[in-house]
Parts: C-alpha cells; structure tokens; sequence
C-alpha cells in the first residue's frame, strides 16, 4: 500500500510558524501575558494597601516608623594634648539645624538624635562653647549642595613662646565628604564659592536651652564672614595678624580663635610658662554626611519601598501593581464595545451598500474628522468624569476605525466566487454574512483589536492625568501621573513609574499587534 503523503499544515499551524519567527512579537506576548496576570491578582501581589499612607500600615508588619526618620550620631571632643574625650558626658553641647523644616537635632546622654522633618540638604552645627564643626544631613537622598565645610584644625607652638617671639600656624579644613583643604588659600576659595551654609553657631547654650521639647530651631543669626578670620580671646598675652602669625605680647596662657564659614577651632598659646591644663579644640561628629528619610513623604525608592512612596505618603508600587487592573479595563472593555459595534456596523454598510452605506460612511466619517483625544473630551464633556464614561468616550472614536476596516474588506469578500455561488441558490443574507464573510474579516479584526488598546490606554491614561477620570486619588496611572507631576522638577519617581507603566504596556501591545498583523498576512512568506 501506498504511503500517504504529509497533508499540508492548516491554517492555524501556518499562523504558529510564522509568529513564532517574530521574535519582538514573541517577546511582547509573554510581556502583555505577565501584565494581565498582574491585574488579574494585583490585589495578592502589593505589599500595601495602595489607598493608605504606609505610615499606617507599618504598625501591622512590627515596623517603627520613627526608627526609618532619625539616625543617633556620637559626638568626640579633641583635645589640645591630642587626647579625646566623649563630649555627651556632661559639657556644654549645643546643636543649631541650618533648616529645621528639612532635619533638626537633639542632644542625647550619648550624643545627638538627627531627625528629618522634610525633604533635602541641611547642615547641623554642634558646637562647645567658642568650638564649632558642622555635619551634613542628606533627606529622601535629594543632595543637592556641595559639601560643606566641616571642620578646622590648626597647628598650636609645641613649645612656650618668650614675650616678643612670634610664630605662623598654620590651619587644614576637613570637609563632610572626607577631603582635606591643607592650605589656607584653599579654604578662603572654598568658601566663598560654597553658597549652601549661611547659619553661625551659637555663642551660648541660652538659644538651646528655650527650644521646646530640646529641638533647635532653623539658624536665624546671620552668616559669618567667608574670611578665613583670627582672633585673640587674651589680647593681653597673644595678639595675631589675619595671615595667622601670633606674636607674645605678656606672659601667661592665650587662645587664638580660628573661624571661617561659621565654623571654628582654638589655638592655646603658653608665653613663658608651660600650659597647665588642656583646652578642647575641635569636635568631631561620629558622621559627616548622614543620609535621613522622610518616612511620611515621598519616600525614595528603597527595599522598603521598591518604587518609592508619593505626596500622601503611599506605595508607588503597590499603587502601579493596582492600577493595572483599571488601566487594562479601560483598554480592553472600550475597545471590545467598539470592536464588536463597529464590526457590525461595517459589515452591514460593506454588504448592503446603497443608502445605508452612505449614512453610515459619513457619520464615520464625521468622527474621524476629530483626533482621538478631542473626540474623547467632547465626550467626557457631555457626560461628565468617571471610568465608566472613560470607556465609552474610547469605544465611541474606536468604533469609526473598525467601521472602516471591516467596510472595506467586506466589499472585497463580497464580490467572491463561494459568495456569489451561495447567494445564487438563495441563502440569506445573514447567514451569507455569518458564515462567509465575517470570518474572512476576523483576522484584520484581531490584529487591530490588539494594536487599538494600546492607544485606548494612553487615551485612557490622558484622560486621567487631565481630571477627566474618575477618582484622582485612585491607583490608576494617568491619576497618579496627574498628582505627581507638581514634584516632578523635585522628585523623579513618582512620575517615573506610572510613566514607565505606560510605556512597556502600549509599546507591548503596539509589537505584538504589528507582529500578529505580520504572522496572519498571507502575502508574506516564510
């Protein structure tokens, strides 16, 4: 017996081979496959209730909000002899936040708390008595200064001077991201181009001492001079030039006082006698740069918080996770509506002709003369915002595009053989338009269905961002793009993520529509 041949692939297998050799199509299905699986179980996949400040929420999962918005930092006292001591122990220590509405500081029996109260860069000074060092706070990670200047030290005689003797000292500045200014034409030109710090410290613990609570407030004295500056505080025993020489005047013990840019350092100076004991000269804060969040606002992207939070303090990304199901309800319902009333619609004006072709051509082509979003204002206008009349202001500028495309392959399959042949031994119409030539528009259909919701959701999503949708305070993506964009200049994640959705979700849809187009046109061969 013969072998029977290999009978030849049908159709649908043809279709597999060709949309398997599309490999962006490809790559775009499993993507729009994963996006409908999130919407579909978005509500077991976000971490957070997305209509609630995480603030609320952290109480639930054992976490301490205040432990995400203040940082404790240790304060060391250098002195003169080059010893160190804790300076929390009992000694003057007060702390002067330049903005106290971005972090402020409290002292503590082991050093100072820094707490963020916005979003930011700031510098806390600390300062004990005539020393004083500064330490910069970076809030929600916006660092936007240069690094200040933190710390003076300079280099006191090793010896007792005699009456008349004169010496130069010579001074380095340690700045809050580690660097070393070793000259002091160096720190004179650092400062004056640094315009970030304008806060002085404070001469005495008075200012401290009448903040409420133990918080200081925001620096209201005015900014030192940038002038690298030199002072005696014992006219009497040392006197100093403003190039740091200092020269014996009368026997005892003197302080030169060393400042620039509101920071400052002390140079004990023994004339004709040994010193008898040692002076504090510089405080050293355990941190330079310390790096704070604001736990109730616009959190950053972090382990926490994958996508950050937004202005009400909620999770970006459960609210991107969420979001999906109503952004693929508005493609997907509004382009069905108008998919299946605009099919029927061109197959009836395809088929019949005549005068209800003409009515329903020129109302399509009515529409058409509208762009989309236009058409889809009017609409909204008409009835008023919410998603249910965002879907049928879509439907009602998708439904001339189908009108047209099923129109006009309605007229091709119309003058067909197998159609002639059917309607010459009398079957209906219906039945001739069921049968025959609905099927032959299918796969035109379906390649624009899918390309078509791509556009529905940026339609969609415009309409929101515009105050057209629903809810603004809804986890959908055009709103919260909408609620964001007045920190956008600010911030960039709030808008990031809804605007990154958006994105691979049309791009997704757009490819694996043109590849659908490509795999079903049998024009084009393997």
């Amino acid at each position: 017996m013969q072998t029977m041949k290999n009978q030849s692939p049908s159709p649908f297998q043809t279709f597999l081979k060709k949309f398997r050799k599309q490999r962006v199509a490809l790559w775009s299905l499993f993507v729009v496959v994963g996006i409908v699986f999130v919407g579909l179980f978005a509500p077991l996949l976000v971490p957070y209730d997305p209509h609630r400040p995480v603030t609320d929420q952290y109480k639930e999962k054992g976490m301490d909000a205040s432990q995400l918005t203040r940082e404790q930092v240790s304060v060391t006292v250098w002195m003169s002899d080059g010893s160190k001591a804790n300076d929390s122990a009992g000694s003057e220590f007060t702390l002067t936040s330049e903005d106290g509405q971005i972090a402020a500081a409290r002292k503590t029996d082991s050093g100072a708390f820094v707490y963020a109260s916005g979003e930011g860069t700031t510098s806390i000074l600390v300062s004990n008595g005539e020393i004083v060092s500064r330490l910069k706070v970076i809030v929600s990670g916006q660092d936007n200064r240069l690094p200040y200047l933190s710390q003076l030290v300079a280099s006191a005689p090793e010896q007792p001077l005699q009456k008349g003797e004169s010496v130069k000292t010579g001074v380095r500045a340690i700045l809050t991201d580690g660097t070393e200014l070793a000259e002091m034409t160096d720190i004179l030109a650092f400062a004056k181009q640094n315009e970030a710090v304008e806060a002085s410290a404070p001469a005495t613990n008075d200012g401290f001492a009448s903040s409420t609570d133990g918080f200081t407030n925001s620096a209201e004295a005015s900014a030192e001079s940038r002038s690298l500056s030199f002072q005696s505080l014992t006219p009497t025993v040392v006197e100093v030039s403003q190039d740091g020489t200092i020269t014996a005047v009368g026997d005892g013990e003197g302080t030169i006082k060393v400042s620039v840019d509101g920071i400052s350092t002390l140079i004990p100076v023994a004339v004709n006698q040994p010193l008898s004991n040692a002076i504090p000269v510089r405080i050293e804060p355990g941190s330079l740069v310390m790096n704070l969040m604001n736990a109730y606002k616009h959190q950053p992207p972090s382990s926490l918080h994958w996508f950050g939070t937004d202005h009400q303090n909620r999770d970006i990304f459960s609210r991107v996770l969420w979001g999906t199901r109503e952004t693929l309800l508005i493609g997907f319902v509004s382009v069905s509506i108008g998919a299946v009333i605009g099919t029927i619609l061109g197959l009836i004006a395809g088929y019949w002709g005549r005068w209800i072709d003409g009515l329903i051509t020129r109302c399509t082509d009515v529409l058409l003369a509208f762009p989309g979003i236009l058409l889809a204002i009017a609409v909204i206008a008409l009835l008023g915002p919410g998603i249910t009349n965002i879907i049928f202001a879509v439907s009602v500028f998708t439904i001339p595009i189908f009108i047209r495309i099923v129109r006009g392959s309605t007229l091709a399959l119309k003058e067909m053989t197998y159609v002639e042949a059917a309607r010459s031994i009398g079957v209906r119409d219906s039945v001739i338009i069921r049968r025959h030539i609905f099927p032959g528009t299918i796969s035109v259909v379906m390649v624009y269905l899918t390309m078509r919701i791509g556009t529905a959701i940026l339609i969609g999503a415009s309409l929101s961002f515009l105050g057209l949708g629903g809810d603004i305070t809804a986890p959908e993506w055009g709103a919260m793009l909408s609620a964001a964009k007045d920190n956008s200049r600010n911030l960039f994640h709030p808008t990031f993520f809804p605007g990154i959705a958006i994105v691979i979700t049309v791009l997704c849809f757009n490819l694996m529509g043109d590849g659908l187009r490509d795999a079903l046109d049998p024009k084009l061969k393997d």
